[in-house]
């Protein structure tokens, strides 16, 4: 997600709101969609099915099925993401010199 402020536009993630410092990990998704680390390590691990189509806030896509687990931070359920970019942030993110962290899931 991308706020304007005087300064110019700040990078946060769309699930926490935790602005980016330029350092810390963060994966980039379409249209200035965003998810830190801490969301990202924390959907990996608690990420389930529910019922209902969704839209996903990082690849965009909607009418997702019901059966691809997703995953949305407790303060703001309405932001969801998909298993499948949960998977392709992670091998990024593992990928990512400046970040110390590894994902050992499926596809790893």
């Amino acid at each position: 997600m991308q706020k304007t402020v005087n300064e110019g536009v700040v990078i946060c993630c769309d699930f926490c709101h935790t602005e980016w410092d330029g350092q810390s990990g963060m994966v980039e998704g379409h249209h200035g969609s965003a998810i830190c680390l801490s969301c990202l390590d924390r959907a990996l691990r608690d990420k389930k099915r529910t019922d209902g189509k969704y839209a996903c806030t990082l690849c965009l896509r909607v009418n997702m099925p019901a059966s691809m687990d997703r995953w949305s931070h407790p303060d703001r359920p309405e932001v969801l993401v998909c298993e499948e970019c949960l998977y392709q942030a992670a091998k990024a993110m593992s990928r990512a010199a400046h970040v110390d962290w590894q994902w050992k899931g499926p596809g790893a």
